[in-house]
């Protein structure tokens, strides 16, 4: 295998041997860095703190370096492919840290080095929780020397993992129980008052947990949920192998029953939420088809119009309520808005004997909810009062966020704005309609004008975004990426 074929399994080894590095510093009470040569160098790839034990280096290493020459024992476990213990000077902190390098191993070649490191302090005497956990990170380790740590297969993984400081239950080669810390059996208690004793196999404990099982017969990490009535418990149990062979297993335990309360919680509410713009939903289409009743009844072709474009301004609010009753939050993509109001207007508007092209170009973005209203309503006019007045055969309607501010922008290829246009002027109720709803409603502003490249006109709305809708905007981006 080429170096080119082998750098994208080496980015998967690394990037699971990250995921993996909180529990490996808990372990080791320590900081835990990757770092693979450069050169003279060593390029640190991740820093991790421990939850559970000061750190020695306050600022965040990863993204930097260090010559070997100042890291003798990590170049030795790189050139050796042997783990190797002892201390190192820092001159620029004046101290002794105690290091523990560990070579990476990956299909029998040494790509980088992990490195374990803590500032001693000999007021601090570790107690029988510390010298496992230790132990353990020493397992781990021979592991990752070895090759088979991280696991070459990902199993799923849960949305609220367990950490060492949670709980410890430490298994043998038998699946019988070696060590339980005091907070693993706090969370034993609190989740089904289970109560443990040495030597006991996890199966005893009346723990239905299906992950313990698949751990040691196929040598790979596990999670489980088990809802255990009085209880949510969260466990994650990794195999300890020697040459390939299950000698063991360590098991992390978290109570979890509050967060599932909550989010049962927030299921109803979400429900709530639905069902509320289900009905307010429902009720704008009411209002609209009375008003289309009423319109009937009218002889007054004025009149009759007025009452149309009402109809149709409010089922354009009532496509926003529609499009949130089907989520499970208040928010909703405003291209896909965007292109259920274009389908909309051209369905009730345009003639088939003159068909209109539309073209929607949005950016993916999640705009708050009490954005999303008025600007729906505001492009909804727009395209409208081009489908009216412009008599050409495109639409083009783009929206992009800046940092900050919305820009929407609707422009055709039809007669476009006369010279002379004014909006005072104008006879067009929509473009007052827009013109006050964007200033006065979103402290926004409006440019009418011309479009060159399609030869029409176009007009600009441009909304500014406030720390307050940044902010909410960030929150809403980071949820749909996680």
């Amino acid at each position: 295998m080429t170096r080119d074929e082998a750098q994208p399994s080496r980015d998967r080894h690394f990037r699971r041997l990250s995921q993996a590095s909180p529990l490996l510093a808990d372990l080791s009470q320590a900081d835990v860095l990757l770092m693979i040569p450069e050169e003279n160098e060593f390029r640190v790839v991740s820093h991790v703190r421990p939850m559970n034990a000061r750190t020695v280096y306050p600022i965040d290493q990863a993204g930097g370096s260090f010559p070997m020459r100042n890291r003798p024992l990590a170049t030795r476990a790189f050139n050796n492919g042997e783990i190797v213990d002892g201390g190192i000077w820092l001159e620029r902190r004046s101290r002794w840290i105690r290091t523990l390098a560990v070579p990476i191993n990956i299909d029998g070649e040494i790509v980088g080095v992990l490195a374990r490191e803590f500032s001693p302090s000999i007021e601090v005497m570790p107690g029988d929780l510390e010298l496992l956990s230790f132990a353990t990170f020493r397992r781990f380790a021979a592991m990752i020397a070895a090759g088979s740590y991280p696991f070459r297969v990902e199993t799923r993984r849960h949305d609220h993992p367990p950490r060492v400081g949670d709980g410890i239950l430490l298994f043998d080669r038998a699946g019988r129980l070696e060590y339980a810390s005091p907070n693993a059996l706090t969370v034993l208690r609190q989740v089904g008052e289970i109560h443990v004793n040495m030597g006991q196999r996890f199966g005893d404990m009346d723990i239905d947990a299906p992950g313990f099982r698949q751990a040691y017969a196929n040598g790979l990490e596990y999670t489980d949920e088990i809802d255990l009535g009085s209880g949510v418990l969260s466990t994650l149990c990794i195999p300890l192998l020697t040459r390939d062979v299950v000698t063991g297993a360590i098991v992390l335990v978290r109570n979890i029953t509050e967060l599932r309360q909550r989010d049962r919680l927030l299921m109803t509410k979400d429900a709530t939420i639905a069902e509320i713009h289900h009905r307010v939903k429902n009720s704008l289409q009411t209002a609209s088809s009375l008003l289309q009743l009423q319109s009937r009844r009218v002889d007054s072709e004025d009149a009759r119009a007025a009452l149309a474009e009402s109809a149709r301004r409010i089922r354009s609010i009532g496509i926003v309520h529609e499009l949130l009753s089907h989520r499970t939050d208040d928010e909703v993509q405003f291209g896909e808005i965007l292109s259920t109001l274009t389908t909309m207007i051209r369905d009730s508007l345009v003639d088939p004997v003159h068909p209109v092209r539309f073209e929607i170009n949005a950016d993916s973005a999640i705009l708050p909810s009490k954005l999303t209203t008025p600007l729906a309503l505001v492009a909804s006019e727009l395209v409208q009062n081009v489908i009216d007045h412009s008599n050409g055969t495109m639409v083009e309607v783009t929206m992009r966020v800046d940092p900050d501010a919305v820009v929407l922008h609707v422009s055709d290829d039809g007669i476009g704005f006369p010279d002379d246009f004014n909006i005072e002027d104008s006879a067009s109720l929509g473009l007052v309609i827009v013109r006050s709803m964007v200033e006065s409603e979103l402290s926004g502003s409006m440019v009418i004008g011309s479009n060159e490249r399609l030869g029409g006109s176009q007009v600009s709305v441009r909304v500014p975004l406030f720390d307050e809708t940044r902010r909410r905007m960030e929150s809403l981006r980071g949820t749909m990426t996680m």
